[in-house]
């Protein structure tokens, strides 16, 4: 919101290119100027209003790539972050998405001080954090390039050594299995999962498409590698691939789907069916720059 942020690309979406996608590699790759805008378990309405803010104090980038599996569309998965957005809701659009993704918070914000509450049992800590920083001029960032590296630790030895399993041990269902080189996979889909298409979901992908288009930012959906052993059992999911495609090719773009048998046939390439390891990261890195950099003008 200080308007320093110049970038070329945009990595966007939730918790996958937030641990996947290091800009910092595909820069050096193809030299380019990126940043990973992606936060954790977010929804096409909360990327929607991140991207609208970034825009109105940064300077815009030449493409974004949003990134969208199945799961996108069904309201099991990934979620709008409602206090987020507490400080914008002077912001027409923003004020309008909160109404409608959460029409009872967006009644109590008549209440002097109601549409910060929600920081007192949530984010305390995070608060604290922030005046201390403030009180010790403290303004650099934790993450310069957004992306959130997987620390030094050895996650063969300490479960949460791994920056991403930390972050997924909020499913009912999940299955940890300790692969035969000590790896972790954290298993959290049903045998036979099915997904639901939720429309207002599919909106909101819409919006995100008509926003690029105001600004003349070319917006391109992708898909990294997923394990071929846990999305060979969903039968609807070629069907929503293909959904997917469609909204993207009615907006003039792609949908650019990465199933290298190489990554995604190894279990070991993978922390859960969607996040890639340290491991399986680097392979896919090296071929997104690749397509990346084909797209480029």
């Amino acid at each position: 919101m200080r308007g320093e942020m110049d970038y070329d690309i945009l990595f966007h979406g939730p918790c996958e290119p937030l641990f996947t996608i290091d800009p910092s590699v595909i820069d050096s790759i193809i030299g380019t100027k990126s940043y990973n805008y992606a936060l954790g378990h977010t929804d096409f309405a909360d990327n929607l209003l991140h991207l609208h803010l970034y825009l109105k104090a940064n300077k815009k980038p030449k493409q974004v790539y949003l990134y969208v599996t199945p799961e996108s569309f069904d309201l099991r998965f990934n979620i709008f972050h409602t206090y987020r957005f507490a400080p914008y809701l002077d912001d027409s659009l923003v004020s309008k998405v909160v109404k409608d993704m959460d029409p009872d918070y967006y009644e109590q914000t008549n209440i002097p001080f109601m549409r910060f509450a929600f920081y007192n049992s949530y984010k305390i800590f995070d608060a604290i954090q922030g005046l201390k920083h403030y009180i010790k001029g403290k303004d650099s960032p934790y993450f310069k390039d957004g992306h959130i590296s997987h620390p030094n630790t050895d996650f063969h030895t300490k479960s949460d050594g791994y920056i991403a399993p930390e972050h997924l041990v909020y499913a009912a269902n999940l299955n940890v299995e300790e692969l035969t080189d000590s790896s972790l996979y954290y298993e959290l889909y049903e045998e036979r999962q099915s997904f639901n298409w939720d429309a207002n979901r599919a909106k909101y992908l819409t919006q995100i498409f008509e926003l690029c288009n105001q600004h003349k930012i070319q917006l391109i959906l992708y898909e990294s590698p997923a394990y071929a052993g846990a999305v060979k059992d969903q039968p609807n999911r070629q069907l929503f691939l293909m959904r997917t495609d469609s909204i993207a090719k009615h907006h003039n773009s792609e949908y650019l789907i990465f199933n290298d048998e190489k990554i995604t046939i190894e279990k070991s390439n993978f922390v859960c069916p969607l996040i890639l390891s340290v491991k399986g990261t680097a392979p896919f890195l090296k071929i997104f720059s690749d397509s990346i950099r084909k797209r480029l003008h």
